[in-house]
């Protein structure tokens, strides 16, 4: 989480000196936004240590961490036009912040340090590995998206447009020795409905004598949410983040709408804020070339005077009750329409 620290948490009495540590995990609860550390191959070892835990014990939770490294953690990792890489990842990024980093916030086509972008693409192309388990005559679906699982024994499609769609089909083409079914429900997931071969079933499980021309049908909730943080997070208290299905939002300072008819200054990201209640809408739309869905809804404006970075503390001025509205795109395709001002925790207005 940091790019330096220490343990004095974890030194005994008689050793002689602190030494400060590069790339450092930093207290639990430690989680800086703005200068987060979070390299790229961090978020791959997690990956990876979560595959080797379910592959060891079938938990779920670990399916979860798969699937939210995939989409939230490395594939922000790169450009969607493939040719520009993090190093790190910040959680926010804004004009007023008075320090340079170590590696820069904005994707850059060329890194000195050769682990983060190889290993991004090797991780991406790998990501099907992840897809299907089998134990003997069981089956597990771990992961959802259009593909076909081909054996010897077994041949399957899965059709689906998820994660922006939660409506997915599987369909056996060809089978043998398959006993037993596992779908995975991820957490996030509030509700979902199961069918097979248009009757409805109550258990994930399933375990019946499959035969070519079965059909699985699977929905899962889409319903935006809101997001927070364990309070000792001190970073994150009081704020949100914004998710749908797997995908975690952000919001970036050019899908901040002008106020007042565009004769105030637009909106700083430091001066918007979440309301609980707030009414998401989905909304397709093409970002470099890639279709996504964003987000969009009513936000508070909560500050209209800006800061001198040389003011640590001022009197606090009510202001007037001000909505703006806002677009919130998935954090992956961050950074790829120049650089600007970005968070993805939020204030939340209650």
């Amino acid at each position: 989480a940091l790019y330096d620290g220490v343990s004095p948490d974890g030194t005994t009495y008689d050793q002689p000196s602190i030494q400060q540590i590069h790339q450092a995990y930093g207290r639990q609860f430690q989680l800086p936004q703005e200068a987060a550390h979070n390299e790229i191959c961090a978020q791959i070892g997690m990956l990876l240590f979560s595959w080797r835990m379910y592959q060891a014990t079938a938990d779920g939770k670990y399916l979860d961490n798969i699937e939210n490294e995939l989409y939230n953690g490395i594939l922000s990792g790169i450009s969607l036009d493939g040719k520009d890489f993090f190093y790190t990842e910040a959680l926010r990024r804004t004009k007023e912040f008075p320090y340079t980093m170590r590696w820069p916030k904005h994707r850059q086509r060329y890194i000195s340090c050769f682990c983060c972008p190889p290993n991004t693409l090797r991780t991406l192309c790998e990501a099907q590995e992840y897809a299907y388990s089998m134990s003997k005559d069981t089956l597990y679906v771990n992961l959802y998206g259009q593909n076909a699982l081909v054996t010897k024994d077994l041949v399957i499609e899965q059709t689906t447009d998820y994660p922006w769609d939660g409506r997915i089909s599987i369909d056996i083409k060809k089978v043998k020795r398959l006993g037993t079914v596992v779908l995975h429900i991820p957490s996030w997931a509030e509700s979902y409905t199961l069918h097979v071969n248009g009757e409805q079933v109550d258990n994930t499980k399933i375990t019946r004598k499959w035969k070519k021309g079965d059909r699985i049908e699977l929905v899962l909730s889409m319903t935006p949410r809101l997001v927070e943080a364990n309070p000792l997070v001190e970073e994150a208290k009081n704020q949100v983040a914004v998710m749908r299905g797997p995908i975690v939002y952000c919001l970036e300072g050019q899908d901040i709408e002008s106020t007042a008819n565009g004769k105030q200054p637009k909106a700083r990201i430091n001066d918007i804020a979440i309301p609980a209640d707030i009414r998401l809408t989905e909304k397709k739309i093409t970002l470099a070339g890639h279709e996504m869905i964003a987000l969009e809804g009513d936000a508070i404006v909560t500050n209209n005077r800006a800061w001198d970075n040389q003011t640590l503390y001022r009197t606090m001025k009510p202001i007037a009750k001000q909505k703006v509205r806002i677009r919130l795109i998935p954090y992956y395709a961050w950074d790829n329409r120049g650089i600007d001002d970005m968070s993805l925790w939020l204030p939340v207005s209650k």
